[in-house]
Order: C-alpha cells, then structure tokens, then sequence
C-alpha cells in the first residue's frame, strides 16, 4: 500500500467520525476517540458483533481492538454509488442529494482509492485495510431488513434513529438480530420528566432527520418489541465539529 495515498485520505478525505493515522487526525464530524469510552459498553471477548449503521467503522474497530470482539460485522444502506445514504421525505430527495454530492470525496480522490484496490469510497473498508483488522465484515443492508444478516450475540446501533420513519419495525429487526443484549445510542433525545414521564416523540419537521425521541419512549418501544431489562446505560453530549454546538445523547441497553 502506498504511503502517500493513505495519508491523502485520512488528510483530505470526508470523514464522520475522528480517527488518528500516524500524526493526521482526520476532520471528522463527531469526534468519538474520548467520549466512546465513557458509554459503558463492556468486554465484548469472545462474542460477535453486529454493528447496524457502521459508516466508517470507527465503533467496529474499537469494538474488536479495544473491546475484544471475536468478529464485527457491519451493516450500512450506503452502497457508495452517490445515492442518499439514510431516509429523507421524498420533497426534499433533490436538496439531500446534492448536498449528499458534494460530500462524496471519491471523485477528488479515487487514484488513492484505486491505488489500495478499493473500487469506491467505502471508508470501512478502507480503514478495515489499512488498520489490517481482521474479523471486520462490511455488508450493504437496512435496518428494516436485518433477517439475512443472521443473529449476534451483541448488536449495537448508534445515531441512526433520529433518520428512521418507521423506528418500531427498526426495533423488532435489531431484536431478531440479537441472541445476548443490544445497545442503542440515540441523538437528540430529551428528559422524559419534562413532560410528566410520558413515553412522547417529537416530530423534527425536517427533511432529513424525523423524530426526537424522550427516553421513555425508547424504553416502552424496546419492551414491547421483546427486550428485556431495558435501561437508560449512559447519556452525554457531543459537539458537531462543524458548527461547534453540542446535541445530547442517551444510551439504552435491552436483554434477549
């Protein structure tokens, strides 16, 4: 693998989330690399991990060099070829996909790409190279549709939810997938005591994004789907690097 290629990438590539390579720390939107470890994830030795929504992989790396998993599937609806990568209302499809356009960095970027033997801008597969993390599986799938993916012992979904119409049939699918517990980590979510303990969700009115949810909600969604032992396991707050404000979230854990 080229050197200079690499470098080019994690310097001058679009990045969700932070990850340092040698003396480049890329310019992601989420910066993880300190918080991730305070969400109380435990050991994950010996166990197989599904990781729905994986993006650039950043939490199936830590996953299995930090945490021990045996293996990390990944599963993203992004397939890479310029389409929309989450859902959007159909009156804003045009606005997201421009926008979603101009962040794709293959275009710029696809002689380093091409140099590594990677045929589009997979970032998962990229790091999954150039870290050479073994056990590390990057699959195209939704949410919706975990069934072909088979059943893990732990599966894990961050920040997808607040992109989801439909989050019940999004719970019964991470259910099916899950043989030991599952943890969620959702954005945007509020007290449910601001409003008498009520298991509400907000409407967002936006194209993109569709429901702020209380953490009530997520519990009696998630216990009346089939998990058991569902409880709040850790909440903060993360800056959107770009616009430097932060947005909460909260971590939710559920039992087979």
């Amino acid at each position: 693998m080229s050197e200079s290629n690499i470098k080019n990438i994690f310097q001058n590539g679009n990045w969700y989330h932070t990850f340092e390579y040698q003396n480049i720390i890329t310019k992601g939107t989420f910066d993880y690399r300190e918080i991730i470890k305070t969400l109380g994830i435990p050991s994950l030795k010996n166990l197989d991990v599904l990781d729905v929504g994986c993006s650039d992989g950043f939490f199936s790396k830590y996953f299995i060099e930090k945490l021990n998993a045996s293996s990390v599937t990944g599963v993203d609806i992004n397939k890479y070829d310029g389409d929309i990568a989450f859902e959007v209302l159909k009156s804003y499809e045009k606005n997201f996909k421009d926008k979603y356009e101009e962040h794709n960095d293959f275009l710029s970027l696809r002689d380093d790409y091409y140099s590594l033997g990677l045929k589009d801008s997979n970032k998962f597969n990229f790091v999954k190279k150039v870290f050479d993390i073994k056990g590390m599986k990057f699959e195209n799938g939704s949410i919706y549709d975990l069934i072909p993916f088979g059943q893990y012992d732990f599966v894990f979904c961050g920040s997808l939810f607040e992109h989801l119409r439909d989050p019940i049939t999004a719970f019964e699918q991470l259910l099916f997938a899950t043989k030991n517990f599952c943890i969620v980590d959702i954005s945007n979510t509020f007290r449910s005591y601001r409003i008498g303990n009520k298991p509400y969700l907000e409407y967002t009115n936006s194209g993109g994004n569709f429901f702020k949810y209380s953490d009530n909600s997520v519990i009696q969604i998630m216990k009346n789907v089939g998990f058991k032992d569902v409880k709040v396991l850790s909440s903060y707050k993360i800056k959107i690097e770009k616009y430097g404000y932060k947005i909460p979230h909260t971590v939710f854990v559920g039992y087979k």
